[in-house]
């Protein structure tokens, strides 16, 4: 019988083998003589199976070998208690691996341990956790509630008053928010209340001017809003009687239906920040700003960081971390803006003694990222998703905000000198469906933001419109107040009275 023959080989081995087992599993100071061994002796010894027959099979372990006499070999076999299996706490104190293994084992444990350090270090070397910290800002930022009525329209610089007052009809009475080419697919949506005339705005003759304008000047006979969405094809049978406009309005009627599912469909699945912001955000502000003919523009920002020589201090002394937003809005400059700014940067530039300041200085924001050169931020939008933090995304807002003010009177403009003082800047906080607006407010001594104002949401029709008409508020305000205070400001009519001095450390 096969159990027979294993009895009487195992009966032939020398005593001498089964004798030295025990000692030399105890003696392990000397290294095995290869790698093979080495590479076992890191983990339990794998046991080799010696299958009986069907009645009486079993398993033999070649380290057990010591035990198998006096045992039964045609007992059916059956685990034993936990104490008798081979584990790693059997292994006798005075075990070492050899110097190689143990040498790499320490590097890799060595290299966690610095990880782990290095990103503890990171995260307690930010001496600004929360929004309260930012008062201790050399420059605070406090954030502020903003007043209902008149008492908020009186909370708010000259600059962007009248933008409130625009906003502030939409988010309240929804006036002018659907189209009027579109009444027809709106009350067919609504047939048991139909929406006020009031919700509708007046047909944009003068946009649709424009627009013709345009076409006509890049020889095309349709401008092309949606890269996404070809008009002519998806009204074609309307194309004689359709105005432009009317078409337009048409064509942002289904982007914002398949706008809304995929929001909805992100809350729902639970997406990422990332998703949210490329299959929602970013279209849904393409979409606002198609209106401006590309005159302002979006940027995503995620990539942007803050220059450490922008950074705002602390009364301390200590630097802030750099927080990053993830879209930035601003005016498409002229070509000559773009070039008196690029001149007046590099001019500033070469005063530098600090090859590190010397090239920050060739930005005109905070940040060295390409697309953001010379185009100052007009609004900044951070946005976060179900499971983060709101006050991590005003402090994220407040820092951003900090740090541009900050490269903006280093670039000698505000701080109470004579010249161009530094606009008010719309903040947009986004979490989920919800958008949130604030006024960041520059008080000399200190920044003010003031909010929230909700804008707006992406969990239905009404609130899509809602939330595209104050953007587009937003991009009117950019194109006109925006722009107008970046060309006084940088535009070479003033650069005979302008200094442009900064720190040449």
């Amino acid at each position: 019988m096969p159990n027979d023959s294993i009895y009487v080989w195992l009966s032939g081995l020398p005593d001498g083998k089964r004798g030295l087992k025990r000692p030399r599993e105890l003696d392990m100071a000397t290294p095995p003589r290869s790698s093979s061994q080495t590479g076992r002796s890191l983990s339990p010894s794998k046991k080799r199976k010696i299958n009986g027959d069907e009645d009486n099979g079993g398993s033999i372990s070649r380290s057990d070998d010591d035990r198998i006499v006096g045992q039964d070999l045609d007992a059916t076999p059956r685990s034993g208690p936990p104490s008798q299996r081979p584990s790693l706490s059997m292994r006798p104190a005075s075990f070492h691996p050899p110097s190689s293994t143990s040498l790499g084992h320490s590097s890799a444990t060595s290299l966690v341990s610095d990880r782990q350090s290095s990103k503890g270090s990171r995260r307690s070397a930010s001496p600004v956790k929360t929004i309260t910290g930012l008062q201790r800002l050399d420059k605070p930022v406090l954030y502020r509630s903003l007043d209902d009525g008149d008492a908020g329209f009186r909370q708010l610089p000259e600059d962007v008053r009248q933008l409130y007052d625009d906003i502030l009809a939409v988010t309240t009475y929804r006036t002018g928010i659907y189209p009027a080419e579109i009444r027809a697919q709106i009350e067919s949506l609504f047939t048991r209340h139909p929406p006020p005339d009031s919700i509708y705005r007046k047909p944009e003759e003068e946009a649709d001017h424009n627009r013709g304008r345009l076409a006509q000047e890049t020889g095309k006979d349709e401008e092309p809003f949606f890269d996404y969405l070809p008009l002519s094809s998806l009204f074609a049978d309307r194309l004689e009687a359709a105005s432009l406009q009317a078409r337009f309005a048409l064509a942002e009627f289904y982007k914002i239906r398949a706008i809304e599912g995929v929001a909805r469909e992100c809350l729902d699945l639970r997406r990422s920040e990332a998703a949210w912001n490329a299959d929602v955000h970013a279209p849904l502000l393409k979409l606002a700003l198609s209106r401006r003919h590309g005159s302002v523009i979006y940027e995503n920002a995620t990539s942007a960081r803050i220059l450490p020589c922008f950074r705002p201090s602390l009364v301390t002394g200590e630097v802030s971390e750099g927080k990053m937003v993830d879209f930035i809005l601003a005016p498409r400059l002229s070509s000559e803006l773009d070039s008196a700014i690029q001149n007046r940067l590099i001019k500033l530039s070469r005063q530098m003694k600090s090859p590190a300041l010397a090239s920050a200085q060739l930005y005109l924001n905070q940040t060295d990222y390409s697309p953001l050169t010379r185009s100052p931020s007009a609004v900044s939008i951070e946005t976060k998703v179900g499971g983060a933090s709101l006050e991590e995304g005003r402090l994220q807002l407040g820092i951003w905000t900090a740090a541009w003010y900050k490269r903006m009177e280093m670039l000698s403009v505000g701080g109470g000198i004579h010249g161009p003082q530094l606009p008010t800047l719309p903040l947009i906080l986004v979490y989920d469906h919800q958008w949130s607006l604030y006024f960041a407010v520059d008080r000399l001594d200190r920044i003010e933001v003031c909010g929230a104002l909700l804008i707006g949401m992406t969990d239905n029709l009404p609130n899509i419109y809602q939330l595209l008409t104050v953007l587009g508020l937003l991009g009117t305000w950019i194109d006109t107040t925006f722009r107008s205070w970046a060309t006084d400001t940088f535009g070479p009519q003033t650069g005979s009275r302008m200094p442009m001095s900064g720190p040449s450390r």
